[in-house]
């Protein structure tokens, strides 16, 4: 059976929004079951490489490439969902940042930076939901701008071994959003969250560095749907074999905090996502104004999500 009617794509809408709130997140793919429509509205796993090293003054642009592909939703137990078959999640994802590094101007010691990125996403959505009508095939994509991200000032101190930012980062409903469609690109909620970045050298060989933020996300006014909390953790643990090859392991830490609720009422069993990511990333930087990256991140430890497997490639370049 297949769904044609808007009636009935809003039906199956309701249940995956009260069972299952299955689909994308963001600008970079981070499809989940947590969180209305699923996903977040950060792209979990992006920022791992150097994260607690802010640049000498100047501008910086950086380049993302990722793809997302998973084949299983998990629930709260950490098994496939039983009314869900055939599932398949799709996203391909490029993201523009723009990082300015103040010049002459400091607070507290600290370096001054403002941040802006711009996320694209096209999203790709299948599966089969057992309703009370039957076995209904679901399918939707949806492409374009995601929401933006802004760091108005972000604070960075400096030492040989340790390197620390801080800051506030606010999302933005920029991207497309429609309630009656199940692949949206947009979240339609604003959300802000407390960031602290940081990269420690123990010795000159050895990187560890991490973002750990925690996300508070507004009310979507149009569905009535608040998302919970969120405390997210990208890291890295680099070895620099060479001065211009770096490698290691590298991935992210996902956890809901608090419960998603829908007019008030908490949704399901409040619906909270995990996520454990982990796999090898490498690093090129031929020049100080120039590096490259490639990494893999595989999902496990997952509750009220999908389960599978991140690849991105990424550009940082100095022009100014």
């Amino acid at each position: 059976m297949k769904t044609t009617t808007r009636g009935a794509t809003t039906y199956v809408w309701r249940i995956l929004l009260a069972k299952l709130a299955v689909l994308l997140a963001t600008g970079a793919p981070s499809i989940v079951l947590a969180t209305e429509g699923g996903g977040s509205i950060y792209p979990i796993g992006v920022n791992t490489v150097l994260a607690g090293v802010m640049p000498p003054p100047g501008d910086y642009v950086y380049f993302y490439g990722a793809r997302y592909d998973a084949n299983h939703t998990l629930g709260s137990d950490s098994n496939d969902k039983p009314n869900i078959s055939s599932f398949n999640a799709h996203v391909n994802a490029f993201a523009l940042r723009y990082d300015h590094v103040w010049s002459g101007v400091d607070f507290w010691g600290a370096n001054l930076m403002t941040r802006v990125g711009v996320p694209f996403a096209d999203l790709h959505l299948s599966f089969d939901i057992k309703t009370p009508k039957g076995i209904v095939h679901q399918q939707s994509t949806d492409t374009g701008l995601s929401d933006a991200a802004v760091i108005p000032l972000a604070l960075g101190w400096h030492s040989p071994w340790l390197h620390q930012m801080v800051g506030v980062e606010f999302f933005f409903p920029t991207g497309n959003y429609d309630a009656h469609r199940l692949a949206n690109v947009g979240r339609h909620y604003y959300s802000a969250a407390p960031t602290y970045f940081f990269t420690l050298a123990p010795i000159p060989s050895i990187e560890v560095s991490a973002k750990v933020m925690y996300l508070f996300n507004g009310p979507n006014r149009e569905t009535n749907y608040h998302s919970g909390n969120e405390l997210i953790v990208d890291y890295n643990l680099g070895y620099q074999a060479t001065p211009a090859v770096q490698f290691g392991a590298n991935g992210y830490f996902y956890r809901q905090t608090t419960d998603d609720t829908q007019n008030g009422i908490t949704v399901g069993d409040g619906n909270r996502g995990r996520v454990l990511a982990t796999g090898p990333f490498i690093k090129y930087q031929p020049s100080r104004s120039l590096a490259f990256v490639a990494k893999w991140q595989h999902e496990m430890l997952v509750q009220n999500r999908t389960r599978g497997n991140r690849f991105w490639i990424q550009m940082a370049y100095k022009f100014r």
